[in-house]
């Protein structure tokens, strides 16, 4: 037999709630970046970037956005040659050394937003300082493919902040192929 569910809602209100035959709950998820590539705000960035050696700030990323947290939800990497560490780095400061501008794409065919970003890389050290270590990436070379990094509770760069990676293992003497995927929410 089934009953009738109340739940009160977000803004405080009584409102009957669907269930199925079993009787349990009918909820319908949300997923902050889907929400967000529909409004235009989801990109990807893809940057191949050597190091050359070991700690190595070797990829930049700045959220510029006065308003918006910059979230990242998922990282992709590979190398082909050696076994590398990534360490990344929340809250660094300084000017970046002669790095290559990138330009996230937009996941949204139909949208002509563009990132509020500054994001480089180089293929050396972009000598940036500080910053706290929130992940270390473990990158093995024998991985047939991409190795893919979820974060649920995501990294979350609030406006005007930045982060690096930085390679603190051995110097892959080749490129490490990197892609992250982020997306733009209003601060709280």
């Amino acid at each position: 037999m089934s009953e009738t569910v109340y739940l009160n809602d977000g803004a405080g209100s009584n409102v009957s709630a669907k269930v199925n035959s079993d009787n349990q709950l009918i909820v319908q998820s949300r997923h902050a970046a889907r929400d967000a590539n529909a409004l235009g705000n989801a990109y990807s960035a893809v940057i191949e970037a050597d190091p050359n050696g070991t700690d190595q700030d070797f990829i930049y990323l700045l959220n510029s956005s006065s308003t918006m947290d910059l979230c990242i939800y998922k990282i992709r990497m590979s190398t082909p040659t050696a076994d590398i560490d990534v360490d990344i780095k929340l809250g660094v400061t300084g000017t970046t050394t002669s790095g290559t501008a990138v330009t996230p794409t937009n996941m949204n065919a139909g949208s002509s937003n563009a990132a509020d970003v500054t994001m480089e890389y180089r293929d050396e050290d972009l000598a940036l300082t500080g910053g706290t270590v929130v992940d270390t990436l473990y990158i093995d070379k024998d991985f047939i493919g991409e190795q893919e990094f979820d974060y649920p509770a995501e990294i979350i760069l609030a406006p005007n902040t930045a982060m690096v990676f930085n390679n603190v293992g051995t110097d892959p003497q080749t490129d490490i192929n990197t892609e992250l995927f982020f997306y733009f929410r209003t601060a709280e």
